[in-house]
């Protein structure tokens, strides 16, 4: 029979002030997001004299009807699925395999510690804007989708979390395997990894997500605009929307809505990826955050 845990008359106010501050917290992130969306399907009235706030006004999909006939969206769109699978998978092989290496013991692989050092430099110390810049410029890279991934093909800073895991798994694992002959490829790939799926797991959700919203390097990197990311486009719409993009047809449906309804609705068609995929990786996400955080 389970004991009742009784509660002081501290830990009931402890959890009432938690209460609140949890609650405050889930509003301030909850209600931007639903003043979005009740703008987006607000009509154009009341989008403009400011009387929306949590439920749409004068119902209408107009703004996604826009939207989603231009294929611009569409195409900025496929842009950053590519660019988000394509660059996870960069950063998620080569963080595995420099990470493994670098879990050994100095014994195990010399000059371990000038290696880590090799990686950590750059992690405290950056080139800047300009001799990146000119770094993608000479290698070519202008205008491709490779501009957004391979400068950070590396996270130094997951590379490290990825090492601290492969640390915390037991080392007799290892001694065994290698006394029955395997191998280092074997040993990463049928011990380490499936040993290791909640921190991948979680690693790749930081990567996914700093992937897609990332905007600021594809205006820097590409000029043609059919390889922006949706963000990049989202972000020069949010600030003025080029009205050279849009058919005739867009343009007069674009006079019936608000600005503000437009822009709302590309901020929810560009959330709503991210949102779909975190449900299915956040059981994953306590665990692998702390493993290899607690040392036997």
């Amino acid at each position: 029979m389970r004991k009742k845990i009784r509660f002081t008359t501290g830990d009931r106010i402890f959890l009432i002030i938690d209460y609140i501050i949890l609650t405050i917290a889930m509003l301030t992130c909850l209600l931007p997001m639903l003043h979005v969306i009740a703008l987006s399907f607000s009509d154009s009235v009341s989008a403009s004299t400011n009387s929306v706030l949590f439920l749409p006004k004068g119902f209408n999909t107009l703004a996604y009807k826009t939207m989603f006939s231009n294929p611009i969206f569409f195409n900025s769109f496929l842009v950053s699925i590519v660019r988000t699978v394509v660059g996870t998978a960069a950063n998620m092989i080569l963080t595995v395999m420099a990470a493994y290496p670098l879990s050994k013991e100095d014994s195990e692989l010399r000059g371990r510690k000038w290696i880590s050092l090799f990686f950590i430099i750059p992690m405290l110390i950056g080139g800047g804007l300009i001799p990146n810049y000119l770094l993608v410029k000479d290698l070519g890279l202008m205008d491709t989708l490779w501009a957004l991934i391979l400068p950070g093909c590396l996270p130094i800073g997951n590379m490290v979390m990825m090492m601290n895991f492969f640390r915390g798994i037991s080392k007799s694992l290892f001694e065994s395997a290698e006394i029955d002959g395997a191998n280092d490829f074997v040993i990463l790939f049928c011990i380490a990894l499936p040993l290791s799926l909640a921190s991948i797991a979680t690693l790749t959700l930081f990567q996914v997500v700093g992937h897609w919203n990332e905007w600021f390097g594809a205006t820097i990197y590409i000029n043609n605009r059919n390889l922006w990311p949706l963000q990049t486009l989202l972000h020069v719409m949010l600030t003025s929307i080029d009205y050279n993009s849009f058919s005739a047809e867009n343009l007069s449906q674009l006079r019936l809505l608000s600005d503000r309804s437009f822009r709302g609705a590309m901020i929810v068609f560009a959330t709503v990826p991210i949102l779909c995929i975190y449900p299915f990786m956040q059981k994953y996400f306590v665990s692998g955050i702390t493993i290899g955080s607690v040392k036997e």
